[in-house]
């Protein structure tokens, strides 16, 4: 039998803002390394305890309800991987796989929102590609999804019960929450009110697209430094630096940016595998003479203020956008979305995994890679190292503008180091 149940706040979130975007900006390919002596079966029977376990996995989406899609969840059924034999060189196999399983739509009526395949050396599993449909799971949902399998590959167990989405989907949407979607919506208020008006892009034909990303272990240390005087965190740092960066950039001294937010706070739905992410507003005023330190503590206060807002409908805020002159979209991406009405957007996506390479010390830019339209988008991760990528979506071809602000914000956090 299946279950039906309206989408989360999280689900319903991501399915406004991917609504026409190519299956390139939705979808979420990961290249796994598995442990020695896994084998096709081990693999798919591995992936087949995570579907039972976390019903995301084989949710369905069906065009339906109040808000047009509602999650479906499907029995489990049994995995078949396709295999890619590596010749000589199994890294490459699997970039070569996950780029085609990027561009690979999902129909979210009939598919499992995941698909998969291995990669092997002379016969042994030595990598899984796996790509998931945004709509399923978020950054943290994929680091817990894989640190599960490989638990599972290695022999350990899954402690307890995984929670699922339709619960939470019913709690959001419940009568008892009224109270608190009221005071989301006093608070969206409260910002329209205060931010500046929307500033939409006249440039006419097609955006180019492209990016920078630097990574510097001094600011890595310099960002823990300040963070510890100003009592805020780390992302705060970076996202004070992006503003400021922003401000001396654009002349403009009140900037309206949207922060992601992971939504991860209670802990009834920490381990909930599933599209948490939601943007929170933040209305920044810069002043001139303001320390950076100063600038720190206010940006996390007023994000801290902003997180407690986190979880939200974003069609109730999308209505009430329009009465306050926000509507359509800043550049033609997100369009009937409450992204959309963001020029600025930040997001902190935590350390490096292990398997991840910090870059330090060198400037790398680019034109590839996935990209969901956002206007101007700064994702950060520390660790040794704080990296930054800056992607811009604008009319401008050059990569002046989106270097500049990187080396900036770079430098803003060096130059904090000392009060």
């Amino acid at each position: 039998m299946r279950k039906r149940a309206p989408l989360t706040f999280g689900q319903l979130s991501l399915w406004r803002s991917i609504q026409g975007l190519a299956p390139e900006a939705y979808n979420v390919p990961q290249i796994w390394k598995l442990p020695v002596g896994s084998t096709l079966k081990s693999v798919e029977t591995a992936l087949e305890a995570l579907e039972r376990r976390h019903e995301v996995l084989r949710t369905r989406y069906e065009q339906d309800g109040e808000h047009g899609l509602i999650q479906v969840v499907w029995d489990p059924a049994p995995t078949r991987l396709n295999v890619v034999e590596a010749d000589g060189d199994p890294d490459m196999a699997a970039d070569v796989a996950a780029q085609g399983l990027a561009v690979r739509g999902f129909d979210l009526a009939v598919d499992r929102s995941w698909r998969a395949c291995a990669v092997t050396v002379d016969g042994t599993c030595a990598l899984l590609v796996i790509c998931f449909h945004h709509i399923a799971v978020d950054a943290w949902s994929i680091d817990q999804l894989q640190t599960e399998l490989l638990t599972l590959l290695c022999g350990g167990p899954l402690p307890g019960t995984a929670p699922n989405a339709r619960a939470l989907a019913v709690e959001q949407w419940s009568p008892a929450r009224q109270d608190l979607r009221k005071s989301d919506l006093r608070f969206w208020q409260s910002i329209f009110e205060s931010a500046p008006p929307m500033q939409r892009d006249t440039a006419t034909g097609a955006l180019s697209s492209k990016w920078a990303r630097l990574g510097s272990d001094a600011a890595c240390d310099a960002a823990g430094q300040i963070a510890a005087r100003a009592q805020a965190s780390v992302p705060s740092v970076v996202l004070a630096a992006f503003c400021l960066a922003l401000s001396r950039h654009t002349g403009q001294d009140r900037l309206l940016i949207a922060v992601y937010f992971s939504n991860r706070g209670d802990p009834c739905w920490k381990t909930l595998v599933a599209s948490q992410n939601q943007i929170v507003p933040l209305v920044v005023t810069l002043h001139p003479d303001e320390r950076f330190d100063a600038l720190v503590s206010r940006v996390h206060r007023d994000s801290v203020r902003s997180y407690r807002h986190g979880a939200y409908s974003v069609d109730d805020v999308h209505e009430l956008g329009a009465e306050h002159g926000y509507s359509g979209s800043v550049n033609g991406a997100f369009e009937g979305s409450v992204s959309g009405f963001f020029r600025y957007f930040f997001n902190y996506l935590g350390p490096h995994k292990q398997d991840q390479q910090p870059i330090s010390g060198r400037l790398v830019t680019g034109t590839d890679g996935r990209n969901i339209g956002a206007p101007l988008y700064l994702q950060a991760w520390d660790g040794k190292t704080l990296t930054c990528l800056l992607r811009e979506n604008s009319a401008d071809s050059g990569f002046d503008s989106v270097t500049g602000l990187l080396h900036l914000v770079m430098s803003l956090i060096t130059s904090g180091r000392e009060k």
